[in-house]
């Protein structure tokens, strides 16, 4: 090679929303939030200009545990609550991924606090999307630690009588780098907190 010239550079291709989409169809009840969560992630992860072999999306069970199997990028689906310390290892394994974790409140609030906690005050750089609907959805309705108080599900027909985890709250306990909150039907404030 000719030292005297510069060597050449292609750049990279400019992807769309449209190109995180997989194969999958996206299969959750009608009005469902998960829609535009999944939306407004790949609408980001497009803008974000990021090559798709760095994005690491890992899950549990539950309805938000779905959601990496409708985007085209790396993902792992693991035990139930397991999903932030999977993706402790590989973040510290690999430093250059861009790691995500998606999580139902069922799944990281209930079998997976002590996982979440830990993943939060240790702040490897992991993005944890915690998706709270304030019921376990995919076994059809159950109450979950964030359920209102005199919720009735069909595990408390009478309604619920404890009082809700509150996200949040555990994850500025933990000191945890970045906390936000936003809410599925609020497009831009979602954008903007993904983003983020």
């Amino acid at each position: 090679r000719d030292e005297t010239k510069p060597m050449a550079v292609t750049p990279l291709p400019t992807l769309t929303p449209a190109d995180f989409s997989s194969d999958q169809e996206a299969r959750w009840c009608p009005g469902c939030g998960d829609y535009s969560i999944l939306a407004q992630l790949k609408k980001v992860l497009a803008d974000l200009r990021l090559p798709r072999e760095n994005l690491v999306f890992l899950s549990g069970p539950g309805c938000a545990g779905r959601l990496p199997f409708y985007l085209n990028a790396y993902g792992l689906h693991g035990s139930p609550g397991r999903a932030p310390a999977l993706a402790t290892g590989l973040k510290l394994a690999n430093p250059d991924l861009h790691v995500w974790v998606i999580m139902g409140d069922g799944d990281a609030l209930s079998v997976g606090t002590n996982h979440l906690v830990h993943a939060l005050r240790r702040n490897v750089d992991v993005k944890i999307l915690l998706i709270n609907n304030e019921v376990l959805g995919l076994s059809k309705g159950q109450a979950s630690p964030t359920s209102r108080q005199g919720t009735r599900t069909k595990s408390t027909p009478e309604g619920s009588f404890e009082p809700p985890a509150r996200p949040l709250s555990l994850a500025l306990a933990a000191e945890a780098t970045f906390v936000a909150r936003t809410i599925d039907v609020d497009v831009n404030h979602m954008s903007e907190m993904l983003e983020r």
